[in-house]
């Protein structure tokens, strides 16, 4: 049985990337420093790691979600901000495992400029995908969320203007 420990810093407060191995996701537990560790167990002797980071506004339903979200959260005033960047992680290793196994992943800034993480590890890896991108389709819905969102604020002076005027 071969251990493996994965440990991702630099990760800000609304970034966390999830990290599948082997086609199983990991669960990522916070330590006192704010960075994420976790061990994986298995018996291959090279493993696939991915690490994605996933867009609300990429989903299926998004519209759905950004309806009831703006309405629960009294009309956006305690909605949390959607990623107005819209930048997607999208890494692919192959890592071949010794018996103990320890692999870092920094996070590097988002932009779309560069790679996405830097990897430090005592295995010998091979890259296949590591960069940021930014999701033209997520970015456009964003635009539109947004401008529907000024346009129910907009709304939502007029008639509460409206009925301040009939009251005096």
């Amino acid at each position: 049985m071969r251990t493996l420990k994965i440990k991702l810093t630099g990760t800000g407060s609304k970034i966390i990337p999830k990290i599948v191995v082997d086609e199983r996701a990991v669960n990522l537990k916070k330590n006192e420093f704010g960075s994420y560790e976790t061990t994986v167990k298995t018996e291959k002797q090279e493993v696939d790691i991915f690490l994605f980071r996933e867009l609300e506004l990429k989903s299926k339903l998004w519209w759905l979600y950004a309806i009831i979200s703006f309405i629960v959260s009294i009309f956006g005033i305690f909605e949390p901000p959607y990623d107005r960047k819209c930048i997607i992680i999208d890494c692919h290793f192959k890592v071949s495992l010794n018996e103990a196994n320890e692999i870092k992943f920094k996070l590097n800034s988002l932009s779309p400029q560069g790679k996405a993480v830097n990897i430090e590890t005592n295995c010998d890896y091979s890259e296949i995908t590591n960069e940021l991108k930014i999701d033209k389709n997520a970015k456009l819905r964003w635009r539109i969320l947004l401008i529907i969102k000024i346009i129910v604020w907009i709304g939502i002076a007029i008639t509460f203007g409206y009925l301040i005027s009939k009251a005096l």
